[in-house]
């Protein structure tokens, strides 16, 4: 209840927070030093430039985490941070969801935590304090609430019974596990994971940098000369970026997501996971908006599938976006609805009717395929014949997108329930919502869709602070005035 400082390892986090986000720029000077020339004044200008944004940054988080301070103050959680202008922010308690905390591998060495305090709308994150400093604040808050709660309790009881005085407290139900994931599922999500792209972006330049400093001469002549031609080094650094990527990618998969399991306490979801940055994420559940079903088509060929729900705060990690969380990263499709069903008793997740209508099918590459090729034509006058044939792999993808989608995608709906499936080019998705959870409703049709007797539609539900639109291309207009009707007019019929 008095203002509190930060952990003195806070001001390690900001030194190492600078390190990360120079870290490209870091390694590709470090890789090219030994072009430096020491005796020409104007090799110093671009290290002298990174010397000091890195020093700026450093001295600017310095007096960021010096000025941070943090209390109870009645009802109202308080913070109140700046380097140059002092920023106060104030939570009221009672509309705090969650109190969620991040463990680096140097927090967990000191026994310090990244606390972030959540509510519908906003938040606060304080930098680093003690592990047991963010037991108490969480105990505290706890505190506060059922005070507040059982203070609105006993004036709604008084307010209805004058007369009755006893009270009753209802008991928390104990914590327990519904999702751990063994190490065995854990290395195969990582091997099918997509962490091989981040992995390519991140390698790519460092390679690029290791290309100019490989002793290709070492190798003998004839195979220096083969490899120093400009196709045979190209190849060889894709195939080593790509191979580094998947290796390295799937290394990272199962160190972020290391002992991953899910928890419930009551009407939360308490998610924890991670090897050397261990999380642990509140999901309140009460404010689920929608359920999706995540499954790429090589995790379909195995049977396995991942659970997210969307829920209409702004949360952290796992998000994929804003109000997006993942509950089940990785498990059996059979076991996954075992898991969802008894958090989410009110939906009954039925299957979606698949296959969308033929004369819908090439409206998808149609446009795309001609405009392409018109390129491809202006390529081959001005260049050579080699852009028509790149231009055909493109319009290959979109031809198969268009194959998967027509084939996977579909909906239906009950009294209560959508559901609706979209296939694309990697993964298929599942939507499922309650009809009261529905924000709004969008229907379009141009004169060749009206001609074709079709019709887009697009769902809005609440997703953290901002929407997700939910919905399909090239239905039948039939189809999609019976969803209409259903969303305006409460009919009940079944699309099957």
């Amino acid at each position: 209840y008095s203002p509190q400082k930060l952990h003195p390892i806070s001001y390690i986090d900001g030194l190492i927070s600078v390190i990360k986000s120079n870290f490209i720029v870091i390694i590709i000077f470090l890789f090219n030093i030994k072009d430096f020339k020491y005796d020409d004044f104007s090799s110093y200008i671009i290290p002298g430039i990174m010397t000091l944004i890195f020093s700026i940054g450093f001295i600017h988080n310095i007096i960021k985490v010096y000025n941070t301070r943090y209390w109870i103050e009645e009802d109202h959680f308080i913070l109140t941070t700046g380097v140059f202008n002092k920023e106060r922010k104030e939570l009221n308690i009672s509309r705090i969801q969650s109190a969620d905390t991040s463990q680096g591998l140097i927090n967990q060495i000191v026994g310090g935590v990244e606390l972030i305090i959540k509510t519908p709308s906003d938040g606060i994150e304080l930098g680093t304090i003690s592990k047991k400093q963010s037991e108490v604040i969480e105990q505290e808050l706890r505190s506060i609430q059922e005070r507040m709660n059982n203070q609105v309790n006993q004036e709604a009881k008084e307010l209805n019974d004058e007369n009755h005085t006893q009270t009753y407290q209802q008991h928390a139900k104990p914590q327990y596990a519904i999702f751990k994931m063994p190490f065995k599922q854990l290395l195969f999500m990582s091997m099918t994971s997509g962490a091989i792209a981040l992995a390519f972006v991140t390698l790519s330049p460092i390679i690029g940098s290791l290309s100019s400093v490989i002793p290709w001469d070492k190798f003998g002549e004839e195979i220096s000369s083969v490899f120093k031609t400009i196709y045979f080094i190209v190849i060889f650094i894709v195939i080593l970026v790509l191979l580094l990527s998947y290796i390295i990618g799937t290394i990272m998969y199962l160190i972020k997501f290391y002992g991953y399991q899910v928890i419930q306490d009551n009407h939360q979801l308490k998610i924890q996971y991670g090897l050397f940055t261990k999380k642990n994420i509140t999901v309140p559940t009460d404010r689920l908006q929608g359920v999706l079903e995540h499954q790429s088509f090589i995790r379909k060929l195995f049977g396995y599938t991942s659970i997210h729900f969307y829920i209409d705060t702004t949360e952290g990690e796992p998000t994929d976006n804003d109000g997006r969380i993942m509950i089940l990263p990785f498990i059996p499709r059979k076991e996954a609805y075992k898991v969802i069903r008894p958090l989410v008793p009110e939906m009954t997740f039925n299957h979606a009717k698949i296959g969308m209508p033929l004369k819908g099918f090439h409206r998808h590459f149609l446009i795309p395929s001609l405009c392409i090729i018109g390129m491809g034509i202006i390529g081959w006058y001005m260049w050579s014949l080699w852009s028509l044939i790149i231009a055909l792999l493109p319009i290959l993808l979109f031809f198969v997108y268009a194959i998967l989608y027509t084939r996977f995608s579909g909906f239906a709906f009950s009294e209560s329930e959508l559901v609706v499936q979209k296939a694309s080019i990697l993964n298929i998705k599942r939507f499922y919502v309650k009809k009261e959870k529905v924000l709004g409703m969008a229907i379009s049709q141009h004169p060749f869709l009206e001609r074709s007797q079709l019709a887009n539609f697009q769902f809005v539900i609440a997703k953290g602070s901002s929407q997700q639109n939910i919905g399909l291309k090239f239905s039948e207009v039939d189809n999609v005035l019976k969803l209409k009707n259903w969303y305006m007019k409460g009919d009940t019929h079944e699309v099957l």
